[in-house]
C-alpha cells in the first residue's frame, strides 16, 4: 500500500503512467503491464472477491485510468483489440493443454504447470476485461457495436471452454498447484469476471435507456451458435459458488443474469419465428405463376 501512495503522489506517474500501461500492452509486455493493471484495478468488481485486495488497489489510477481511455478513444481501442486477442489466445492454449491430457489420460508435472499459469493469466485478462465493461461501458454499448459483439463472443467462447468436455475432477487435477486448495483455484475465478461484464452491462443499458444503445440481448441472440450461447449462461447459474460469492453481492447478480438469460430466449424465439413466415413467405412467392 505504501508503494503505492508514493506513485499517486508522483505528479509523472500520475500523468503518464496510465497511457504508457495502455501503450505497452503488446505481444512482448502484456503480462507484466497486466499484473500492474490487476494491482491497480483490485478491490473492485469481480476482484473485490478475494480477501484483502481492497487495502492495494488505487481509486487515484483506477480514475486516471478510466479518464485516459476515455480521452483517447485511439489508444483505447487498440488496447480493447490486443485485450481481447490476448484473452481469446489464452484461453485457446489452455482448451488445447486440458484436451492434450485427457487424451493422454494422465498429467504430467510441465503440463499442469502450463494450464494452471495460462489459467491464472487468463482470469487475470478476464478481470481487466470486466474493469473496462464497468468504468468505460459506453465503449460497448454506444456506436458502432463491433466492441460489443467482439465482447460477447469472447464470453461465451470462454465459457464454453470452461463447460465442453472438461469434468470438475480432472479441472481441478489439471490447474491446481501442489499445496493449492479448490477454494483457491477453482473455475468460479473466471466466471465470476464474466458475470460481472454482462451485469455491467445490463446496468449500464438501464441507466441509460433514453440514449440509443447497442442491444446486448439482440446481439447474443444473432449469434451463428444459440445452443452454445444458452448453455454457457445456464451453466453460470447452476455452479456451484458455494464459498466464492462475497455475501449476497454474487448471488444477487446471479437473479439479473437470469433474467436476462429469459430475456434472450424470448428474443430467440421471435428471431425463429420470423425467420419461418419469412421462409413461408418465400414459398408462396416461389409458387405463383407469372
Amino acid at each position: 500500500k505504501e508503494f503505492l501512495a508514493v506513485f499517486e503522489s508522483n505528479d509523472a506517474a500520475t500523468r503518464r503512467m496510465p497511457k504508457a500501461l495502455l501503450s505497452a500492452f503488446d505481444n512482448r509486455s502484456w503480462i507484466p503491464v497486466t499484473n500492474i493493471l490487476l494491482r491497480l484495478c483490485k478491490g473492485s468488481g469481480s476482484g473485490s472477491s478475494k480477501h484483502g485486495e481492497s487495502s492495494s488497489s488505487s481509486v487515484v489510477f483506477q480514475k486516471l485510468l478510466r479518464d485516459a481511455c476515455a480521452d483517447d478513444e485511439e489508444l483505447f481501442g487498440a488496447f480493447l483489440n490486443r485485450l481481447f486477442n490476448t484473452l481469446s489466445w489464452t484461453m485457446t492454449e489452455f482448451s488445447v493443454s486440458i484436451r492434450e491430457m485427457q487424451e493422454k489420460n494422465h498429467v504430467l508435472e510441465f503440463q499442469q504447470r502450463k494450464c494452471s499459469v495460462i489459467f491464472d493469466l487468463s482470469c487475470n485478462l478476464a478481470r481487466i476485461l470486466e474493469f473496462c465493461t464497468r468504468e468505460i461501458p459506453h465503449a460497448f454499448l454506444f456506436g458502432n457495436d463491433m466492441n460489443l459483439r467482439r465482447l460477447t463472443e469472447l464470453v461465451i467462447f470462454t465459457l464454453n471452454q470452461m463447460t465442453s468436455a472438461i469434468d470438475s475432477e480432472f479441472f481441478d487435477c489439471s490447474v491446481k498447484r501442489h499445496g493449492q486448495s479448490a477454494e483457491k483455484i477453482n473455475r468460479g475465478m473466471i466466471l465470476a469476471p464474466l458475470v460481472d461484464i454482462i451485469v455491467n452491462l445490463l446496468v449500464e443499458g438501464m441507466e441509460a435507456e433514453s440514449r440509443e444503445q447497442n442491444d446486448v440481448v439482440e446481439v447474443l441472440a444473432s449469434m451463428d451458435c444459440p445452443d452454445t450461447v444458452l448453455c454457457g449462461l445456464q451453466y453460470v447459474l447452476e455452479f456451484d459458488w458455494t464459498g466464492f460469492s462475497k455475501g449476497n453481492i454474487h448471488f444477487a447478480k446471479l437473479r439479473q443474469v437470469e433474467d436476462f438469460l429469459t430475456n434472450l430466449i424470448s428474443r430467440m424465439g421471435s428471431r425463429e419465428q420470423d425467420r419461418s413466415v419469412s421462409g413461408q413467405e418465400a414459398e408462396c412467392d416461389d409458387s405463383v405463376c407469372c
